[in-house]
């Protein structure tokens, strides 16, 4: 569950996994709380990206609003006065300055993670599949493909709203991926349908 609260004369948004259905699922929501809440603390400080305030429960993130709208939900008309070079050459500045934390997103390629405010300035929200250096030794190996990864989210959004100004160095980067991150994307395909087997309770698999 997600919902905005006013905290000490703050917008504030609260994720609450606390109203999961099954025991895994309540498990699963404080890990991904939990490691959204130390990419938020490495990345504090960061302007467009939202302020880790607390974790009152394992469960249960609070963290700044940001006022902003996902780029996928702008109009045609507004994405042609949007998605320009300004904002693409920030959102990549944006990207740059996370990683600089030790911090890569992972989830970029979903597009509603990267928002847009009403001056224009792009927004990343949702670190829960964060990777996080110096957290575990996996980290330190998959990091550089979890960084590239994020960086072709741009490419991506470039080519289906703005393709002219994709170059073809990016068109090249779009659909590159080394046999590493090959094999970590199958392996992670072939874990993410038992996991979901597991996550579902008997009312969703209709026992």
């Amino acid at each position: 569950e997600v919902r905005r609260i006013r905290l000490l004369g703050h917008e504030a948004v609260v994720k609450d996994y606390g109203r999961a259905s099954n025991r895994f699922k309540h498990l699963l929501g404080a890990f991904l709380a939990m490691r959204e809440a130390a990419a938020l603390r490495r990345t504090d400080g960061i302007a467009c990206v939202p302020r880790f305030y607390a974790l009152p429960r394992p469960w249960i993130l609070v963290m700044e609003h940001i006022e902003a709208r996902p780029v996928t939900a702008l109009s045609e008309d507004e994405r042609q006065q949007a998605l320009t070079p300004v904002f693409f050459g920030a959102l990549a500045r944006l990207i740059e300055q996370i990683h600089a934390c030790g911090v890569a997103h992972g989830d970029l390629e979903k597009l509603d993670n990267i928002l847009i405010t009403p001056d224009g300035r792009p927004v990343i929200v949702d670190f829960a599949a964060a990777v996080i250096a110096g957290i575990n030794p996996l980290a330190a190996l998959i990091l550089p493909q979890i960084k590239a990864n994020d960086f072709r989210a741009v490419y991506k959004l470039k080519s289906l709203y703005a393709p002219h100004l994709l170059t073809d160095e990016e068109r090249g980067r779009l659909h590159a991926r080394s046999r590493a991150e090959s094999i970590f994307r199958r392996a992670r395909s072939c874990i993410r349908a038992p996991m979901k087997r597991w996550a579902e309770g008997p009312e969703d698999r209709g026992v």
